[in-house]
């Protein structure tokens, strides 16, 4: 019984790398720019999760407070598939994910220090290595400092929701969570975009 979980897992793993890597190179092919990438990405996904929330009959009105909550660490996902699909436009598909993999590095020290708990070792010596790796990437790829730089920052709001999440899981349903989290990035993205100009001709 446990190969067969173990077996699961490696299944699960393999498909969640191919995922991320399609995600990148999607991004990398489609033509419009990352910030109404990810508007559409969002709305579908929220419009995606209503439905079968509401196929599945599972309860989706949450306290104002999770209400708050969620829609906050909405903003930060937001962020993130902006600044990831940004590094994508701006360097490679390699470079983007490359880069991505410092959330190990950001939540070996970020988690410790939020949940008041002991540094892990083993975490901080893989996200060295990691580091190792992308300056590697900066002595040869020198012409993509801006997606480097965009990489970064996108797997540091990665780390900062990912440990939001983590706490709030607990509480509520993961589906649910994702549900409103999309709610949050779509109405924080449309914010950014209406001050920015960015609902124009190339948005339709």
């Amino acid at each position: 019984m446990s190969k067969i979980k173990i077996n699961q897992n490696v299944l699960i793993l393999h498909l969640t790398i191919l995922i991320w890597g399609f995600t990148g190179i999607l991004g990398n092919l489609i033509s419009i720019s990352a910030i109404h990438l990810v508007w559409y990405r969002v709305i579908i996904a929220a419009i995606s999760l209503w439905i079968y929330l509401v196929v599945s009959k599972q309860q989706i009105l949450v306290t104002r407070k999770n209400f708050i909550s969620f829609i906050m660490v909405g903003g930060v996902v937001g962020l993130h598939w902006v600044l990831f699909f940004y590094a994508i436009k701006v360097s490679t598909v390699s470079v983007a994910l490359v880069t991505l993999s410092s959330l190990t590095l950001y939540t070996s020290i970020l988690e410790p220090l939020i949940n008041k708990k002991k540094i892990a070792l083993m975490d901080m010596l893989v996200g060295v290595v990691i580091i190792m790796g992308i300056y590697m990437i900066f002595q040869f790829e020198s012409n993509y400092i801006e997606g480097i730089l965009a990489g970064l920052a996108c797997a540091f709001c990665a780390s900062i929701f990912s440990i939001a999440n983590a706490r709030m899981v607990k509480k509520s349903s993961a589906t649910l969570i994702t549900f409103y989290e999309m709610l949050g990035a779509f109405f924080w993205v449309s914010v950014f975009m209406l001050f920015s100009g960015d609902f124009n001709e190339k948005w339709l």
